[in-house]
């Protein structure tokens, strides 16, 4: 059986006693002067045993003690290098290492402790957080330790320390040791310094914060869609199962799955993809165009997109050409100025004044106006330039052959731009004409007025009426005869101011026969004997209606004019000069029917 050292001592303890306590009784015993002279030898005998056998004794436990400092020196030169060893491992690791007692001091850290916190494994030995660390931190750092020792088992925290270059974050990994016995007696802790990985989750995040919340289309790729962004689902209307579920040709529109491959055999070579354009067909069944620019990773075979909506764009590229094409084509006048000048003209301004856009680009606009037209114009453009738009302006512009043309214009004008959009028309002809025109109607007027004065002397009623039957003159004579001052409130028609009848006074006149009628159908009549019955005055009159058409050069009925002729006197006189002419011929003695009394 082997003994340990303690035992081996003890045992050696215990037998050097024992022959002490012999030796002891020995010498007791010959202070007895009585005693036997044999006993004596005998007790010779067993106390130079007993001194040999503690001499024996004395010389095993030397060997053994000797042994024992051998071995204590081997185990602390073991010991040395074996803590050499540890501290050279954890000295040549990256993370910082450090072993505490239960009350907090520190037992060893590594070269990387030292330079976190500027200590060397020397000075801290023996000292605690509190000695060289900030209170608030040197307590976060102690309740975790203690946290250790109450969980007994492997703990991870998140910690920040401030460093030169900015604070980094280490997860801190803390553990407790036990001795020999199962007790904990240290506490061991391995920090690792996290921050680029730290900075790398938070660019992450941030990269997919942007990722989910950009307007444009962000896609991952292989053969079918691998990551999409909501703007991949809100643009075609799909939902991200259904967009992940199927290669992404299947919603390439048919026409451009070619051109669709050769780019992606472009982009497995390696190659950027830059503004390409395809169509995708939509849920809704609707055609998008979208525009890409695409980055392959060839040692994994993903295609990093990103793509927008340029449907939109596309039309408006279409509406442009269009724009342009009315805009080159438009018979009127298009111009966009700036400043002083025309920055753009179309074919229609250089066919009506004879400049090219060349000459525009050197020429001011306010050049070419007449100079009797110039204040106007100059007043007009200022509140234009306010932001009123200018709407039916007519001005005259000088010809590049030096003559001049009248143009109407019409223009708006962006005020933040200060750029104004203006059509203008040549109205040259159309002023030459309201100018002989107006001309024509002043001499009309004068004929007029000289007409006026020729109908107001003529003792019968005239009255004129337009094709709109509308009366445009009527003389004293007619307003008199309609008991109507005002010209235009006397109808054409007469039966709305009169009951019309025959001579016989019973018989009504039909009114379509009336000259007035028959002038606009283009008769003309001569003395239609009618009587006028105003009910409302209780009057008649016997009248002589007249009418002539007035036509045009295209024998179109224009006017009408009516003459009355009031008879009704002459009628009177008539039927009293029958009368007398009876009475007198009774009184020379004619009968009635013409013969002579006897």
């Amino acid at each position: 059986m082997k003994l340990s050292l303690e035992k081996k001592i003890l045992f050696g303890f215990v037998i050097n006693l024992l022959v002490v306590i012999a030796s002891g009784w020995i010498f007791i015993t010959r202070l007895d002067k009585q005693r036997d002279k044999t006993l004596d030898a005998k007790l010779d005998w067993i106390e130079l045993s007993l001194f040999g056998l503690s001499i024996i004794l004395l010389i095993i436990v030397y060997f053994i003690i000797r042994a024992q400092l051998r071995a204590k020196n081997i185990s602390q030169n073991l010991l040395s290098e074996n803590k050499q060893l540890l501290q050279s491992i954890i000295d040549n690791t990256s993370n910082p290492i450090f072993i505490k007692e239960i009350n907090g001091e520190y037992l060893l850290i590594n070269k990387q402790y030292e330079s976190l916190f500027h200590i060397s494994n020397t000075e801290i030995v023996g000292k605690t957080d509190h000695d060289f660390l900030p209170k608030e931190a040197a307590d976060a750092y102690r309740n975790s330790d203690l946290e250790v020792v109450k969980a007994l088992r492997e703990l991870k925290t998140e910690e920040t320390i401030e460093q030169p270059d900015g604070s980094h974050t280490y997860i801190a990994v803390k553990f407790p040791l036990y001795d020999a016995d199962g007790r904990v007696y240290a506490i061991g802790g391995i920090s690792t310094d996290i921050t680029e990985r730290k900075k790398l989750e938070e660019s992450l995040k941030a990269a997919d914060k942007f990722f989910n919340m950009s307007l444009d289309m962000m896609i991952i790729a292989s053969d079918k869609f691998i990551k999409i962004n909501p703007s991949v689902t809100k643009t075609l209307g799909y939902s991200e199962e259904e967009l992940l579920s199927k290669p992404f040709l299947d919603f390439v529109y048919p026409d451009d799955i070619e051109i669709t491959l050769n780019e992606v055999k472009k982009l497995q070579s390696g190659a950027l993809t830059i503004n390409f354009e395809n169509r995708y067909i939509c849920k809704d069944g609707s055609l998008k165009w979208i525009l890409w620019s695409t980055s392959p990773d060839v040692s994994t075979g993903l295609l990093y997109a990103v793509a927008k909506d340029i449907t939109r764009q596309k039309e408006n590229e279409e509406s442009l050409k269009m724009a342009e094409m009315f805009f080159n084509m438009s018979f009127d006048i298009l111009a966009v100025a700036k400043g002083e000048h025309f920055i753009k003209i179309n074919p229609a301004l250089t066919k009506t004044l004879g400049y090219n856009q060349s000459d525009m680009d050197r020429i001011k606009f306010m050049d070419l106006i007449h100079p009797d037209d110039l204040k106007t114009a100059t007043e007009v453009l200022a509140k234009h330039l306010e932001g009123n738009p200018i709407v039916n302006f007519r001005t005259r512009f000088l010809c590049k052959d030096g003559s001049y043309k009248w143009l109407d214009w019409n223009s708006n004008i962006d005020i933040k731009e200060s750029v104004f959009y203006s059509v203008g028309r040549d109205v040259t002809k159309i002023v030459q004409l309201e100018m002989e025109r107006e001309i024509a109607t002043n001499e009309l007027y004068q004929d007029e007025e000289k007409l006026r004065l020729i109908v107001e002397n003529i003792g019968e009623g005239i009255i004129v009426a337009n094709a709109n039957k509308k009366i445009i003159l009527a003389n004293d004579m007619a307003n008199e005869l309609f008991g109507i001052k005002e010209d235009d409130k006397i109808s054409s028609n007469f039966v709305n101011h009169f009951e019309v009848y025959f001579p016989d006074q019973k018989t009504v006149f039909p009114s379509q026969s009336l000259p007035m009628e028959r002038a606009f159908n283009g008769e003309s009549t001569d003395d239609i004997d009618v009587v006028l019955w105003d009910s409302s005055k209780q009057e008649k009159k016997r009248v002589l209606i007249s009418g002539r058409p007035l036509v045009d050069q295209n024998d179109t009925v224009v006017a009408a004019v009516v003459t009355i002729k009031d008879i009704s006197k002459y009628k009177q006189l008539e039927e009293e000069l029958k009368e007398s002419e009876l009475k007198y011929r009774q009184l020379i003695g004619f009968k009635a029917g013409g013969e002579k009394k006897v």
